[in-house]
């Protein structure tokens, strides 16, 4: 039980980290930094980060309604990916996505096999998806042993 707890708070501080080499450093054409403008990358810094910083904080602390805070911080943020990428991978829907992923992911890195003409998720996010439900599997096995 321990060592999920450790778990719990740490792999949301190794996705943090995830996120700011996939943000920051140019490893293209796994990521396209240079297709974001500055603007784009406040944003996304200001809405990415904080929350996993706060969902290791709830797992750091020894209270309970405090795990169930993150865990429940975490569902959140993979509702949002679920529908920000597979959703639209799946189903083809909304259009503003593939608007959106034309503009800034049209160039990175894909290994999914094309759905019709739908938008495949790039390596960048196949990754976010990897350490989202990993973090929420231990969270998950944490809260509900």
């Amino acid at each position: 039980m321990f060592f999920l707890h450790i778990l719990a708070f740490v792999l949301p501080l190794v996705f943090l980290g995830y996120q700011m080499v996939i943000d920051f450093v140019n490893l293209y054409p796994f990521n396209d930094i240079h297709s974001r403008d500055k603007r784009l990358r406040k944003y996304e810094v200001l809405g990415n980060y904080p929350p996993l910083v706060v969902i290791a904080a709830c797992f750091y602390s020894n209270s309970v309604i405090w795990h169930w805070v993150g865990f429940i911080m975490t569902s959140i943020i993979m509702v949002m990916h679920l529908f920000a990428w597979w959703i639209p991978y799946f189903t083809g829907f909304p259009n503003q996505v593939r608007t959106d992923y034309e503009k800034y992911f049209s160039e990175t890195f894909k290994f999914l096999p094309a759905i019709k003409k739908h938008i495949i998720p790039d390596a960048e996010h196949v990754g976010v998806g990897v350490l989202l439900s990993a973090t929420l599997v231990v969270q998950s096995i944490y809260l509900f042993s």
